[in-house]
């Protein structure tokens, strides 16, 4: 990731930090956890490490596992760890004078926190609100590489169609399309949905050992990682002609899901864009049979701010990057979903994920 955008971060960080009066803000990645924010703020990514961004300098601190890559990925020049991560950061924040410290409550273990905050002489307050509102702004390399994992992952799916068989199981399918992300340059992403036939009603209807069979079709929501950043798809296959009504209903998301996309605009509301979507299924008389949110702010995590739902009221902003996901669900039947990614850009969206066609795909 080009060093000057990593800098910027920080230069942002530390306007939003001077409003408030705050110091220091600290990040920490232990085994994993959290690795995003400190991946966002540092270019670094690994399993362990911490951060302090101060008011004229930024400290990164890693072990000797990770001193070398740190050095490839980051341009803050990583001191070695001497003790722990905890102990290291403490150390750093008392030489420093620093009082007023912000960290990520939710994202840091409740032991950490105990240790941070025992720290003579400093106030600790959560500031993952903070950060979430400067990771939803995409840059235009984030933006880029959403945009590349959506190529990979049409590659991937549309290889995977060509060789997919009646006889294969779920699981069969979801590992071949994992090893085509790969093949293609990808990272595999999240637990991958994939629901064939009366499973298809399952929103969240992980592979299993069920054979796929002819007539049927089957919902597939995947992503791609690519240089830590997210895509978010949601296709539907058949094996041969589907059930008419499943065709009927595919048409009718696809009208939902691009009404929706044409309300998108800085200042909307998300449940303003939600509801554009859901009238178009409510006078189909499928309201009640969609049972979730519209979609999702995206980026290094899956799900992330802002969201388009009708219970929350977050106003879009420039370059916020959101999926759009209407679906439909019933029990005993089936289900299908039509998922795709869309940048805001002054008065409308810009579709991210546009190299795979929202075609019902018949193999």
């Amino acid at each position: 990731m080009d060093s000057e955008f990593i800098l910027k971060r920080a230069e942002r960080l530390r306007e939003e930090m001077a409003k408030t009066g705050t110091d220091a803000f600290v990040v920490l990645t232990d085994e994993s956890c959290n690795w995003e924010t400190l991946y966002y703020l540092s270019g670094f990514r690994g399993t362990s490490g911490a951060m302090a961004v101060y008011k004229d300098s930024v400290e990164l601190i890693l072990d000797g596992r990770y001193l070398e890559q740190g050095e490839r990925q980051s341009p803050y020049r990583p001191s070695g760890q001497k003790s722990s991560l905890v102990d290291d950061l403490i150390e750093s924040i008392s030489a420093h004078g620093v009082q007023k410290i912000l960290c990520e409550a939710t994202k840091t273990y409740h032991s950490t926190w105990e240790k941070l905050s025992s720290a003579k002489n400093t106030r600790w307050s959560d500031g993952a609100d903070l950060i979430s509102e400067l990771r939803r702004s995409k840059d235009e390399h984030e933006v880029r590489f959403i945009m590349r994992s959506g190529e990979i992952a049409a590659d991937a799916f549309l290889e995977t169609l060509s060789l997919v068989r009646p006889g294969m199981t779920e699981k069969e399918f979801e590992a071949l399309l994992n090893f085509n992300i790969i093949k293609f340059g990808g990272e595999t992403g999240f637990d991958m949905i994939v629901a064939s036939g009366i499973r298809s009603s399952m929103p969240h209807g992980r592979a299993t050992e069920k054979e796929m069979t002819k007539g049927e079709w089957v919902t597939v929501d995947f992503g791609v990682r690519y240089k830590g950043y997210f895509c978010d798809i949601t296709r539907n296959f058949s094996f041969g002609e589907p059930d008419p009504r499943a065709k009927d209903y595919h048409e009718i998301l696809s009208e939902a899901h691009n009404v929706a996309f044409k309300a998108l605009r800085c200042g909307a509301t998300g449940t303003d864009v939600y509801k554009t979507a859901y009238d178009v299924l409510e006078s189909m008389g499928l309201g009640r049979y969609f049972t979730h949110g519209l979609g999702h702010g995206l980026g290094i995590e899956i799900h992330e701010t802002p969201y388009l739902s009708s219970k929350y009221s977050y106003n879009l902003k420039l370059n916020d990057v959101v999926t759009i996901e209407p679906g439909i669900y019933i029990n005993g039947w089936g289900g299908l979903r039509l998922e795709d990614n869309y940048l805001i850009i002054e008065q409308a969206g810009k579709r991210l994920t546009g190299k795979l066609d929202q075609s019902f795909y018949r193999v």
